[in-house]
């Protein structure tokens, strides 16, 4: 217990174990939110008394009370000060950097989807045009023709023939 003159604080560790179970990650941001206030009590010069409550039911309860005057630790109490209003500062970015935090997130996981499709899209293209490639390649025996049996194919050149404008196939002009 302390009695300094000015605000002091405490850290709630049950606001981040809640935090935790919650989201791991936004753990991370709700960690300094357990930073608690406490009463503010400061020692005027005079006689006090303390009590100090133990249970002793089962053996004899002992305490040592020890009281240390403020001025021989002016300069923790100046940093203790000092670092926790950092802490408090802290805080307050954490909870503008959180929000920037999560856009990003969520654009980052916008983009790492889109890119997903994008690529199973060229994926399916790149196969289609393959596919599209391959019926190009693959020989077909005319009718009646089998492939030979050391397995290479034999091709017979196919003449069609395309008629003229009159009609006639020999391709002679008849006029």
């Amino acid at each position: 217990m302390y009695f300094l003159h000015f605000q002091v604080y405490r850290m709630d560790s049950t606001v981040n174990a809640l935090a935790i179970a919650k989201d791991p990650e936004s753990a991370f941001f709700k960690r300094l939110e357990g930073l608690q206030p406490c009463e503010v009590s400061e020692l005027k010069a005079g006689t006090h008394i303390f009590a100090v409550y133990g249970d002793n039911f089962f053996k004899t309860a002992t305490y040592t009370i020890e009281a240390l005057c403020a001025k021989s630790y002016e300069d923790t109490t100046e940093k203790l000060k000092d670092i926790e209003s950092q802490i408090l500062r802290k805080r307050n970015e954490l909870r503008q950097f959180e929000t920037e935090y999560r856009k990003a997130l969520a654009r980052f996981q916008e983009v790492t989807n889109r890119y997903t499709q994008e690529k199973q899209s060229v994926d399916e293209l790149l196969k289609q045009r393959d596919s599209i490639h391959a019926t190009f390649t693959v020989t077909r025996p005319p009718s009646g023709i089998s492939n030979l049996s050391n397995g290479s194919s034999s091709k017979v050149p196919v003449e069609t023939e395309s008629p003229t404008e009159d009609g006639n196939s020999d391709g002679k002009d008849k006029s």
